[in-house]
């Protein structure tokens, strides 16, 4: 996931745009681990997969959602695809 260190870099300043990266991995040891070594410059919030599963509805990982001010998503992505090559 470093592509999202570059779509992050893209819309930092930007005040209309926050980012939010929700982990649902099992092994709280393995995903410190990851976030030490990706040092994601955003927060990073870990929930189960049956509660993401429940509240947005996908199966598919990695998933991305581009979220308004109103919490309306209004693109997603299931699966792998280049973020920075998105029109979202």
């Amino acid at each position: 996931m470093p592509h999202l260190k570059t779509v992050y870099a893209k819309f930092q300043n930007d005040p209309n745009v926050a980012f939010l990266l929700v982990s649902i991995d099992d092994d709280s040891k393995r995903l410190e681990r990851y976030l030490d070594e990706m040092k994601f410059p955003f927060t990073v919030l870990r929930a189960s997969s049956a509660e993401m599963q429940r509240a947005m509805g996908f199966n598919d990982l990695p998933s991305t959602f581009y979220v308004d001010r109103k919490g309306i998503v209004r693109y997603q992505i299931l699966g792998f695809e280049a973020h920075g090559d998105s029109d979202a």
